[in-house]
């Protein structure tokens, strides 16, 4: 078994759950926020870059996809990891990945979020608006790299969120003891949730343009475990 700083032995331990914590709260988007469907627009759509939609509710909405948040999730959790352990191997170092599963001690980093070779032990799901939400339209302009000027025959148009809207936050950390826990996984976890709280992390497009700054508001955790075959609520509290 791999034993070395920022290891923490073998994490393949989804035989039998041990304890589901229940992460739950509001999202606000303090910032206009955009997240967009990709290069191509749908049929038929009046803007070149929409916004991301669901059907729901027998309507169109938009939402913010659980793999954005998770992703954005995971980035700071890593930054965070690689300030105690620099040797942190990258997340595409598929080598390094290939030795943590033949020697059964995987990184703090994926032995919290998952690799090609271990599922993750967070799962967490799409954001709703809680209210109804409307979009606004911005045409933009496109920049010459080479004159660094603007190119005014490179107009396109882009859907955004105002700011102000609440959003469904959720999240499930599987047999990890958050967030008192001795495990130094429920500690990097609980500072990524802190960050989220003190509006340190961005999301969707334009972040360098100041879009996508989100804030996580009335935060609490509910932990369960399995006692005599039964899922049974054992604590809670805020975040």
């Amino acid at each position: 078994m791999l034993v070395k700083a920022g290891y923490i032995g073998n994490v393949r331990d989804f035989d039998r759950l041990r304890s589901l914590i229940r992460v739950s709260g509001t999202l606000v988007n303090l910032t206009s926020l955009r997240v967009g469907m990709g290069r191509e627009s749908p049929l038929g759509a009046t803007v070149d870059n929409t916004f991301l939609r669901i059907r729901r509710g027998g309507e169109e909405i938009p939402y913010i996809p659980g793999s954005t948040i998770k992703g954005v999730l995971r980035n700071y959790f890593e930054q965070l990891a690689r300030l105690k352990y620099p040797e942190l191997h990258d997340p595409w170092d598929r080598d390094e990945i290939e030795k943590e599963a033949k020697e059964g001690g995987f990184c703090v980093v994926c032995g919290t979020f998952g690799s090609t070779k271990i599922a993750s032990h967070i799962r967490v799901f799409d954001a709703y608006p809680i209210s109804k939400v409307t979009t606004n339209i911005k045409t933009c302009v496109g920049i010459d790299r080479e004159f660094q000027a603007a190119r005014p025959d490179i107009l396109y148009t882009e859907e955004f969120i105002e700011p102000g809207y609440e959003w469904s936050f959720k999240m499930d950390i599987i047999n990890i003891q958050f967030p008192e826990g001795c495990d130094e996984r429920s500690t990097l976890l609980s500072e990524t949730l802190n960050m989220l709280k003190r509006v340190f992390l961005s999301f969707g497009a334009r972040k360098s343009v100041g879009f996508g700054q989100i804030q996580l508001k009335e935060a609490k955790w509910v932990r369960y475990a399995v006692k005599d075959g039964v899922l049974k609520e054992e604590g809670s509290g805020n975040i």
